[in-house]
């Protein structure tokens, strides 16, 4: 019987060895977003979500293995049950999926070996990795083609967590929430984006509607128990008809669900923030890249005005922006720098060019000699020296170039915990009393304009009465972390903006409760624990749990009409590493 495993590449991860790069850790915000704000800097990792989501919609028994060590992969290749093993990589993780699929051909060499993610689009792959098959584009109608299956059955969208293994400052995150795959694709198509050119350009929906997305959130809640979800969406605004939508199902159903989207500024400016406010929205990552308006997604926009606009209604900001693009030299690239820095977003990203496999970028430089070959793959990730010809900068220097401007920003602005503390505290303060006020004037929401217009009498919006709760309840989530984040302040700047903020606390709840000062004290203990780990040891790695799932044959009518079961055994690896 055909029996497919599909896995993530081995650990430990975040470590200096012959495949591993320390900057490349699995983990979003303290690799690329928080980087170098130290103790303040939360700590997370991601599921595969992708190999969650092949297994559920293919019939053949599949077994998901995500983040194994080397004995547990192994441990399963020798046990005979796989007929095939699907890896998934990235491209710095190229040299970890060789050796996985070298230790298949040598043990298990009947097992047809699969390979699919970013990584297949590195051109030599045939040399480095082996391989009967590569999964080109969209993976769940890729494998159901591949195991003579209808690629155009429905989606069956999974209940699955959005992070894991989540700390800051040394104490556990205990806020679950959930992740929810709209689509994948995007049709922005920037020559730079590896996303885009792996899905041919163009997007591909997995929940068409509003009511699939509501649908999904239902059964996550369910699962999971959780209101909160990650949108992995490249650009979820721009299918504004969808988010309309979904907004009109929680609203007759009184779910206020909330909800942490990448879209582009073009996209957030046709629906307004009022609208965001509505849906859910607490945290917003946007692509702003240069101040030179390369791009159409940012063009005529103000963003100084909308992002604070966004911040002010308690929208978390993350503005993603691009070092070392054509234009820039040791002028122009520090007032870029300082460009992003004003526009006063909580988090900042700050990536270098990077000519990815597959891209219109790399191709371009490819053909113009650009490209320096011999540079690791294992350090192709934007946060270590850039891997091409640029005519102003040496790749020496171009990793400090990233490294200072993610300094400037931490002690421009403090630390990124202390800014989502202050948008999470003011937003709730300012719709809560815009929403008073609305409610006084009688005024209702339109869901044809977007916009509140004016009705006959007053009356209590149910809805945003929910929602006020949900902000309420998100804003509190960060006032047990404050002291601790005074404490550690990186200077009297940031320490005045965390009092500024307790005080906003204060004004909004009150004197803390027993229960938020027994928090309080138990995060500064922890957090006293782990700046002395650092201290001592360097950057404290906590590797990710191994997560063992099996799918059992999903082809019968029964798995049809009732989503099917599923065995989790989740094998929790302490694995805690110190780098010096």
């Amino acid at each position: 019987m055909t029996r497919l495993l599909l896995c993530g590449v081995v650990k430990p991860f975040g470590i200096k060895d012959e495949i591993t790069e320390p900057l490349c850790t699995m983990e979003l915000l303290n690799n690329q977003v928080t980087r170098e704000q130290g103790i303040h800097s939360p700590r997370s990792n991601n599921p595969s979500f992708a190999l969650y989501l092949m297994a559920e919609n293919i019939q053949v028994p599949v077994t998901v293995l995500d983040f194994p060590t080397w004995e547990e992969f192994t441990k399963e290749i020798d046990s005979g049950e796989y007929t095939h093993v699907g890896i998934s990589f990235i491209i710095p993780n190229v040299l970890k999926a060789r050796r996985m699929t070298r230790y298949i051909r040598k043990h298990s060499p009947q097992i047809r070996i699969l390979l699919g993610g970013h990584g297949t689009a590195i051109p030599e792959l045939q040399n480095l990795v082996e391989y009967d098959d590569i999964c080109h584009g969209e993976g769940i109608s890729w494998l159901r083609r591949y195991f003579g299956e209808d690629p155009d059955r429905p989606i069956i969208h999974p209940a699955l967590p959005s992070s894991i293994n989540a700390y800051v400052y040394g104490a556990p995150i205990p806020i679950k929430g959930g992740i929810i795959i709209p689509g994948v694709g995007c049709q922005n198509s920037c020559r730079f984006c590896a996303t885009s050119h792996k899905f041919d350009r163009k997007y591909t929906p997995f929940l068409r509607t509003g009511m699939d997305i509501f649908q999904a959130c239902r059964k996550s809640e369910e699962t999971l128990g959780v209101d909160d979800f990650g949108m992995m969406d490249e650009n979820f605004c721009r299918n504004p008809e969808r988010a309309r939508e979904l907004l009109d199902h929680m609203e007759e159903n009184n779910k206020a669900y909330s909800f942490a989207i990448f879209s582009s500024a073009e996209a957030i400016s046709k629906l307004g923030t009022d609208f965001l406010v509505r849906l859910g929205v607490n945290f917003l990552w946007i692509g702003v890249e240069s101040k030179a308006n390369l791009f159409e997604k940012t063009r005529g926009i103000d963003l100084n005005h909308m992002i604070q606009d966004l911040q002010n209604h308690g929208i978390t900001v993350l503005a993603s922006s691009i070092l070392f693009l054509e234009h820039h030299n040791k002028k122009t690239i520090h007032e870029d720098i300082d460009w992003a820095i004003d526009l006063k977003s909580d988090l900042s990203q700050f990536m270098g060019l990077g000519p990815s496999a597959g891209t219109e970028l790399y191709k371009d430089y490819e053909a113009k000699g650009k490209i320096i070959h011999d540079i690791p793959y294992q350090r192709k990730h934007g946060q270590d020296e850039i891997w091409f010809r640029h005519p102003h900068f040496t790749l020496p220097e171009t990793a400090g170039y990233l490294r200072d401007a993610f300094i400037k920003k931490y002690h421009t602005h403090g630390p990124g915990v202390l800014n989502m503390a202050h948008t999470a505290i003011k937003g709730y303060l300012k719709v809560k009393d815009e929403t008073a006020k609305r409610e006084r004037l009688g005024m209702k929401w339109d869901p044809y304009t977007l916009k509140y217009v004016p009705g006959l009498n007053a009356h209590l919006d149910t809805f945003m009465q929910l929602r006020l709760d949900c902000m309420r309840r998100y804003a509190l989530r960060f006032r047990p972390v404050l002291k601790t984040t005074l404490k550690y302040a990186p200077n009297a700047k940031a320490a005045a903006k965390c009092l500024e903020v307790m005080e906003l606390y204060r004004r909004a709840f009150g004197p803390m409760t027993l229960v938020e000062h027994m928090r309080s004290i138990a995060v500064r203990i922890l957090a006293f624990r782990e700046q002395r780990r650092i201290q001592r040891d360097g950057v404290v790695m906590r590797q990710p749990p191994t997560s063992r799932v099996t799918y059992l044959d999903r082809s019968s009518e029964y798995y049809r009409s009732e989503y099917g079961v599923a065995a989790v055994h989740e094998e929790e690896d302490p694995g805690n590493i110190k780098i010096a």
